[in-house]
């Protein structure tokens, strides 16, 4: 006896290739977006973390200006062990910088209890080097001849670093009386990505101000 028919229905249960081909469509472009999502999602993630990190960079670079600037004493150095007169000195491609350079003596070079066999006189200077604003440091105030810098790279991406300096109620963009400090400082840093940015430091017995401004 021939078995009977199956219904119609249950010879129906399976997918056809074409559904399976227009499931994995479906599936592939739902991984796309996805993906693409995701990759957006890790971009910003990198974008934002640079961008913090970079405004930490300048907010420990303009803290190290405040903090030197701020402390010059007007103490005499030697340079290149001979005697001087010199407080302050300050222009344009010294200390082989490729735009302006400063060097002072500050206070304040924390020593706790005179455990280390200097004193808390630093010698500082500034410079530019391959749009590097670079902070140049020496163990004592009085250098004897040949003694090299201690080299920190402070801040990149510099594309100018510039002077200007306050005496007797004018702004000078020469210092020509290295003999005498001047009553304040403006230093201008030109950025790559942040554009100009200006501080304001007082010296001597004043207290610091800053300022800024972009372009």
């Amino acid at each position: 006896m021939m078995p009977a028919s199956l219904p119609a229905k249950s010879r129906h249960t399976g997918f056809t290739l074409l559904e399976v081909l227009l499931a994995l469509v479906i599936f592939a472009i739902l991984s796309l977006s996805a993906y693409a999502v995701l990759q957006g999602v890790m971009r910003n993630d990198e974008v934002s973390k640079a961008k913090i990190a970079r405004l930490s960079e300048l907010q420990r670079s303009f803290a190290t200006l405040s903090r030197d600037f701020t402390q010059i004493l007007p103490r005499a150095t030697r340079i290149n062990g001979e005697a001087t007169t010199t407080l302050f000195q300050a222009e344009r491609f010294q200390l082989e910088s490729d735009d302006w350079a400063v060097m002072f003596i500050r206070a304040g070079w924390l020593n706790p209890g005179g455990e280390l066999h200097r004193s808390e006189l630093q010698k500082v200077g500034y410079r530019l080097r391959q749009h590097t604003l670079e902070r140049l440091t020496y163990l004592y105030p009085d250098a004897v001849t040949g003694t090299e810098p201690t080299v920190t790279p402070l801040l990149n991406h510099v594309s100018a670093f510039t002077l200007r300096f306050y005496k007797n109620d004018a702004w000078l963009t020469q210092w020509m009386t290295p003999t005498v400090l001047p009553a304040a400082v403006e230093v201008t840093l030109t950025l790559d990505d942040y554009g100009t940015i200006r501080r304001l430091f007082l010296l001597t017995d004043s207290t610091s101000t800053t300022s800024s401004g972009g372009s």
